[in-house]
């Protein structure tokens, strides 16, 4: 990461007024349960994995598919979040397979392999939906820039909005629920990899914390003390933020609590964040 400069460059030319306060909303836990090894097994067999899997982890299993080349998926018995990939580039034919699914049928098949996979909730049914296209290129891939070039799709599902404020991941251009799909027919080449990390939030289970003003947040990013969520194409360090809006911070490790932060959007697909919550809050608690 180089050293930061940011220049505020918004549409007032100061920054926005935010709220005052925000929820925070309760992530309930799940409990280790014996009858979760036995739930996961037969939810696999459920996406083609028939075959006993292997212990990775205290509460996770590895499966793997009978075929060549191989489909793994990795998951938490206890969370039930997930990783799918299927070994393509030991399947190179499926380049040949034509474009990919254009962005409407990419989303609806997301979410179709997500609700075959009874894990399609109703924040991510109803949340927005990114769609980005891929090349094959030099034995990985990269952005297509035409839709004629394109061999992947991938779709990026966000979780609905709560109280018209945005849910943003860890790295709001590369989402916590992704689905990559070629135009290859069957389903473990035509789905070539699916993260899945989800945890369920109780909105009717929350508390009511003071925030800080979005200039104590900008004098924090600019001392260093926000989170680089994403670059972009700012290999300089300098990013011109157009964008001050308050979102709520969507972890892929679990969390306790849906927090606020205050998102500072820029060119090139730049994004910080800053803690929301009063610094004097959070120090007196």
């Amino acid at each position: 990461m180089p050293p930061m400069n940011f220049k505020l460059e918004t549409i007032s030319g100061t920054l926005p007024q935010l709220s005052s306060q925000a929820k925070v909303f309760f992530i309930p836990q799940p409990s280790p349960n014996l009858l979760a090894w036995d739930k996961t097994k037969t939810w696999a067999r459920t996406l083609g994995f028939t075959q006993e899997p292997e212990k990775t982890d205290k509460f996770s299993y590895r499966f793997e598919s009978e075929i060549e080349p191989k489909t793994s998926l990795e998951v938490n018995v206890l969370t039930r979040n997930f990783h799918l990939f299927y070994d393509w580039k030991n399947d190179l034919e499926i380049l040949s397979s034509g474009n990919p699914p254009q962005e409407a049928q990419a989303i609806s098949l997301a979410r179709g392999f997500l609700q075959t996979a009874n894990a399609l909730s109703e924040d991510l049914s109803q949340g927005e939906a990114e769609v980005i296209y891929f090349k094959y290129k030099d034995g990985n891939l990269a952005k297509a820039l035409f839709f004629s070039e394109a061999n992947f799709v991938k779709v990026n599902l966000l979780r609905k909005e709560i109280d018209q404020i945005k849910v943003l991941p860890a790295n709001p251009k590369d989402s916590n629920v992704s689905v990559m799909m070629t135009a290859a027919a069957g389903r473990n080449r035509g789905v070539i990899e699916v993260n899945y990390t989800h945890f369920p939030i109780s909105e009717g289970n929350y508390a009511t914390y003071p925030l800080k003003d979005a200039s104590v947040a900008w004098s924090q990013l600019t001392s260093g003390k926000g989170f680089v969520a994403n670059l972009g194409n700012n290999p300089s360090g300098k990013a011109t933020i157009r964008n001050v809006y308050l979102a709520y911070y969507d972890s892929q490790s679990p969390q306790n609590f849906l927090q606020p932060i205050i998102v500072f959007e820029g060119d090139n697909d730049f994004y910080a964040y800053v803690p929301a919550v009063s610094d004097q809050w959070v120090e007196g608690d």
